[in-house]
């Protein structure tokens, strides 16, 4: 049964060929579907990257089809992020989406009706950061003041980056260049602005072997509680059989995240095997990637699980901020752990 059905009809290689890609669109296992399996089709946040090792170490051992489901997998590149994983989802053109807590709580709510929550978070600890160039001579967030900021057009970003800022004993006063999502990082680089949104794990470590430090600032380090940056977004009404495909899919994620730190070597080569895109060719920046963004999966607890607390700080934060005008929901209603442990 495919899932959508039911709901209705970065440098160098990274940039240069990713919009002509081969796997801009994956069909997992195998190019033929099987009858006996579930179709689901997933949406990613982005260009594949070491944040999706688990879907793709699972893809690699045919744990999907094992679980009973074909999963096909597409990223932001095949409209040039012209629509949002969230808004693909809340359309029923996919059947799951990743993306930051923040588009649930910018999208997902209309007129009171809650339309997807999140079900699993990628990440347990903050790997996004705002960053600017050491050269540049900004040291703290306060010193972004005045500077030009390269966003991506989303809710809540300037007013997180400002919170930062003030925060810190600066003015936020600052300018917003917004390039285009996937160009963001390729302006940063050209110094067409001062100061980027990115993962610490991903594009930090392409500066760095570039031979660009960074300096980096964290939110949650400087006065904003900060949500997941990476969760699973599933449609918040779903029926039993729609919600055990998803939870077949977030058991096999869940096996495969802490696969792939029990044997990382063994992982990180089946992955690479498998995933034929521009972003996996360099074997030393993807081994520095992975290695980076290893530790933060979560060790010693279940995969996938939100913490209540997270999301009550950002929520109230949110909510002091004057943020949430267009929803009103509890922070509660935006995601549930229930799926990953039955």
């Amino acid at each position: 049964m495919r899932l959508s059905k039911i709901f209705s009809p970065l440098l160098g290689l990274l940039f240069l060929v990713a919009c002509k890609n081969p796997q801009i669109e994956k069909e997992a296992s195998s190019a033929a579907k099987e009858p006996s399996l579930d179709t689901l089709h997933l949406a990613l946040d982005w260009r594949p990257n070491v944040l999706h090792s688990g879907i793709f170490y699972a893809q690699a051992k045919s744990a999907f089809k094992e679980a009973g489901i074909h999963l096909v997998w597409d990223t932001p590149e095949i409209d040039d992020y012209t629509k949002k994983p969230i808004f693909r989802l809340l359309d029923s053109e996919v059947d799951l989406a990743i993306g930051p807590s923040e588009h649930l709580l910018s999208f997902a709510a209309k007129g009171g009706e809650l339309k997807a929550q999140a079900v699993a978070t990628i990440l347990q600890s903050d790997r996004s950061a705002f960053v600017v160039k050491k050269s540049s001579g900004i040291h703290t967030p306060a010193e972004i003041e005045g500077k030009t900021y390269l966003g991506y057009h989303t809710p809540l970003e300037d007013e997180i980056l400002a919170a930062m800022i003030s925060d810190a004993g600066g003015d936020p006063e600052f300018k917003t260049h917004t390039p285009g999502r996937l160009q963001v990082w390729e302006a940063f680089l050209r110094d067409s602005g001062d100061v980027a949104w990115v993962f610490l794990h991903w594009e930090a470590i392409q500066a760095e072997m570039a031979g660009d430090s960074l300096e980096s600032f964290i939110p949650n380090d400087y006065g904003v509680p900060y949500g997941y940056s990476s969760v699973i977004m599933a449609p918040s009404k779903m029926d039993s059989i729609q919600e055990d495909l998803v939870h077949r899919f977030l058991k096999v994620c869940a096996e495969a995240y802490s696969g792939i730190q029990e044997n990382p070597e063994h992982a990180l080569a089946s992955i690479r095997a498998e995933v034929d895109h521009s972003n996996f060719q360099d074997s030393i920046f993807i081994n520095k990637a992975f290695a980076d963004i290893l530790p933060h999966f979560g060790r010693g607890e279940a995969w996938g699980n939100m913490k209540p607390e997270k999301w009550q700080k950002y929520g109230l934060w949110l909510q002091e901020k004057d943020l949430l005008r267009d929803s009103l929901l509890p922070i509660e209603s935006y995601y549930r752990n229930d799926l990953l442990m039955r």
